[in-house]
């Protein structure tokens, strides 16, 4: 059921994350408009949008009929202006770069209204790079998703008001998620620091050549009894995304370790195998060997 403090939401960015992110407000009720200046990539969002509704609804997260009736209220946009309109919200998911998320939110500050709240789901950069090309600081605050009926992170700014915050909060909570309230800024929030650690450890794994990528999954996979692993993981968040993670990290920390991640990530960004969204990344898609019955079956030697 929305709140009443928001009703339409523009939701930037029309990528995987823009596009989960739109589905998930608008089956739970808030009409969405999603803005991307490429008219590409919106016209191939709506079919990105049915996969994802449908392995929600396979696991019992949403209802047939909460999808279909969501997904109408959705439109897209390449118009700035026409996505702004009347907002009560504003949810960012543009490529993790820093220059390029502070040049969209003061191209937004300037045209949302007076009464928008706006966010970002940015998920290693901190609200303080970015909230100061706003004007509207007691507006503005990080709010972070990662899967249906989860978790969303929610981190003031330097000038987040109180009530902000409590806006955002009962938001959050009824889109059925749980929000996590930082008490100060970290870079990956909570849940993501502890993943990217993990990750992370996968990836120097294969570099220094101590296994193979199947073999670090199979390891996870079997002691853990989870049907994915790091390297299965990093294909469905995004080998692009995982590289803009790492080499933020790197610049942040000055860490070899997260240097040695971003330089195995990079050729594969470079050929364009960023996982599941382009049918290639550590593995082939839509039927990964991980996903396969005899991946983790005892093999005679």
């Amino acid at each position: 059921m929305p709140i009443n403090e928001i009703r339409k939401v523009c939701i930037l960015g029309a990528g995987t994350m823009g596009s989960r992110i739109s589905l998930e407000f608008a089956i739970r009720g808030y009409q969405c408009v999603v803005f991307d200046i490429s008219g590409e990539v919106l016209l191939q969002a709506p079919e990105r949008q049915k996969t994802m509704a449908a392995t929600q609804v396979l696991e019992g997260n949403v209802k047939q009929e909460e999808v279909e009736e969501g997904l109408h209220r959705i439109t897209f946009t390449t118009n700035p202006r026409q996505a702004a309109e009347d907002a009560d919200l504003l949810s960012e998911s543009v490529p993790e770069v820093l220059s390029f998320k502070r040049e969209v939110h003061a191209q937004f500050d300037k045209i949302c209204p007076p009464k928008t709240i706006m966010t970002t789901n940015s998920s290693s950069l901190l609200v303080s790079e970015i909230e100061d090309v706003v004007q509207r600081g007691d507006r503005f605050a990080a709010m972070h998703f990662h899967g249906f009926s989860s978790v969303v992170d929610l981190v003031r700014g330097p000038r987040t008001s109180e009530k902000t915050m409590d806006i955002l909060k009962q938001f959050v909570k009824s889109l059925k998620e749980i929000p996590i309230v930082l008490k100060k800024e970290k870079d990956g929030y909570l849940h993501n620091t502890m993943i990217i650690a993990f990750l992370k450890s996968a990836v120097l794994l294969a570099a220094d050549d101590y296994g193979d990528i199947e073999d670090i999954d199979r390891s996870w996979m079997a002691t853990h009894k989870t049907p994915v692993g790091p390297f299965g993981l990093m294909d469905n968040v995004g080998l692009d995304v995982a590289l803009y993670v790492a080499e933020a990290q790197a610049r942040r920390y000055h860490t070899k370790d997260f240097e040695e991640m971003a330089d195995f990530l990079r050729p594969y960004v470079d050929m364009g195998e960023l996982g599941t969204k382009t049918g290639k990344g550590f593995y082939t898609y839509p039927n990964p060997a991980y996903q396969q019955a005899d991946f983790l079956a005892v093999k005679d030697s």
